[in-house]
């Protein structure tokens, strides 16, 4: 079957909505080191939402395809003459590749009816994608290189893809600049400090004022503890794999050259102002939560500035819906599942304005 063959893996299926034949299939997507299942407490959840939630693991993480040496070359630095100009497009390249991966994975899934098309009148059907954190890269990459999207093997996913979704972003991956507290780019720490430092943060729930300047960089709130607590020795061993994070790795070369040789300020460019927005039906949904780290609030207010200039100087930016969830970390899949879900599936009015649209859902008390 398509969900299962291939370079790219479900790890987890909710499975099939019982007694409907038409339902909406929300496809995760995960970010760094943590991998699908950190989103397994959606699943029970998903019938309730008449809907399929597919949680699929990107290559190199388990049960999935590792990267070959031609993928990884691209991600590595070109020397010589020329070489920074080399390497962007390597980089861009390596992109495009993680998009026709995605393309092709969706039409097989809609092929084989794993993924039902999109019925205009109930308005149920079609699919929902979702990139959490560095998962954002793959929503940026396919929005970037959407002329792939228009006939893959004889399926449009415009008419498939009803929203894309950008779900706790951190800033570096929107082609921002800003200042951060994250400790993979903190080179005091050594491999081992950084496994120990990294969840600690992340998982964490931060008390941000209401400007930029207001924000919480360090230090978590003392309630709620981090996500980190809730989590058994077991449920954090089969969530997490540091492998591709590591020195070296996928995800390192990614994020490092990424950032060094300028792929992010690319894609952003290619996203917000496309020349030929073959993607122009389709919603794109910004999630943010409120506790979240800090880097993930930089990315919401430096869009929420650069849409508001947009706006007064008239220039053409693809239409955001910014959707806030309060009370809620980097982790409320984990601590929360029905507030994610329904920022990830609910309806949320297109901000004319561009700004935060408020969400009914709130963070309980832990």
């Amino acid at each position: 079957m398509p969900l299962s063959t291939g370079p790219l893996n479900v790890f987890l299926d909710s499975g099939v909505p019982k007694g409907t034949p038409q339902y909406t299939t929300l496809v995760m997507i995960h970010g760094y080191a943590w991998h699908s299942p950190i989103f397994s407490k959606l699943l029970p959840l998903a019938e309730k939402y008449n809907i399929r939630i597919l949680l699929l693991n990107r290559r190199d993480y388990p049960e999935s395809q590792p990267y070959s040496e031609v993928d990884l070359a691209l991600l590595r630095p070109v020397e010589g003459h020329g070489g920074e100009v080399k390497t962007l497009d390597n980089l861009w390249a390596f992109t495009r590749d993680r998009a026709l991966e995605l393309d092709n994975w969706l039409a097989a899934s809609v092929k084989d009816g794993e993924i039902r098309p999109f019925d205009t009148v109930t308005k149920t059907g079609g699919a929902v994608l979702a990139g959490w954190s560095l998962g954002s890269i793959w929503m940026m990459s396919l929005l970037a290189h959407g002329d792939l999207a228009c006939n893959v093997n004889g399926v449009d996913l415009r008419k498939i893809v009803r929203r894309v979704v950008l779900y706790d972003p951190p800033y570096q991956v929107l082609g921002y600049h800003a200042q951060s507290s994250n400790p993979l780019f903190d080179t005091t720490l050594s491999p081992e400090q950084l496994l120990d430092e990294f969840p600690r943060w992340v998982t964490g729930y931060y008390d941000h004022g209401t400007t930029p300047e207001d924000m919480e960089y360090q230090t978590p709130m003392k309630e709620p503890l981090p996500t980190l607590f809730r989590l058994t020795p077991q449920e954090r061993e089969a969530a997490v794999d540091n492998k591709p994070g590591r020195h070296g790795g996928s995800d390192y070369m990614l994020i490092g050259n990424g950032l060094q040789f300028g792929l992010f300020e690319r894609m952003h460019d290619a996203v917000f102002y496309p020349a030929h927005d073959m993607w122009r039906g389709t919603e794109l949904r910004y999630i943010w939560c409120d506790q979240s780290v800090s880097d993930i609030l930089w990315g919401m207010w430096r869009l929420r500035e650069e849409i508001d200039e947009a706006k007064k100087t008239r220039k053409r930016m693809r239409p955001v819906t910014i959707v806030r969830v309060r009370q809620a970390n980097h982790f409320v899949h984990w601590d929360d599942p029905k507030s994610a879900l329904d920022a990830l599936m609910g309806d949320a009015d297109d901000d004319k304005v561009n700004r935060s649209t408020r969400m009914p859902a709130r963070m309980s008390k832990l």
